[in-house]
């Protein structure tokens, strides 16, 4: 899949590298969706779980707990050029969150809520803004394993978020650096 993209590999490529049967896969597995989402939850929810976000300066400032989410998570996917391959391609899909990155996005929405609720952020949950982050994290992503400055990558890639909920311009660079 990280080779090829997910539309091009085949379930018969899948099974020869994971080196079972075509049954065995159909026992687990209906279809490559379902592949894909269960590695997809595993592997977000491991990213999600593998930083420490300080709760406390959180809970006072919704802003910081989205840059040091977003800082946490473009760091553990840059890690491993396969991986976040197979995330850009799954952030490439526009017309519904795509099941790999559902599990981010249980994350997320929380995150967002919390901040609307508290009058922090100045948008209304909806597709259309998950899917902004999403493109955001996209770019960061191919920013990083093109060779950008990673630091600079996600610098930028936290003001746009901030940006996008609402938080004025200087405020978001402040807290993004």
């Amino acid at each position: 899949i990280a080779e090829v993209g997910r539309d091009k590999a085949s379930i018969l490529e899948i099974t020869k590298v994971a080196d079972v049967g075509n049954g065995t896969f159909y026992y687990h597995f209906k279809n490559k969706d379902e592949i894909l989402a269960a590695i997809g939850e595993t592997v977000t929810k491991n990213m999600v779980d593998s930083y420490d976000i300080d709760w406390e300066s959180a809970k006072e400032d919704p802003a910081i707990l989205i840059a040091k989410s977003t800082k946490g998570m473009l760091l553990k996917c840059s890690e491993d050029p396969v991986w976040a391959e197979v995330i850009i391609d799954a952030l490439s899909l526009r017309d519904d969150t795509p099941v790999f990155l559902r599990g981010h996005n249980k994350n997320l929405i929380p995150h967002l809520e919390y901040g609307i609720s508290k009058n922090r952020f100045d948008t209304k949950l909806s597709e259309d803004l998950l899917c902004l982050i999403q493109s955001i994290n996209r770019t960061a992503l191919i920013m990083i394993l093109e060779g950008k400055n990673k630091k600079q990558s996600i610098i930028r890639a936290i003001e746009a978020k901030l940006r996008i909920l609402g938080v004025q311009t200087a405020e978001a660079r402040r807290i993004a650096n």
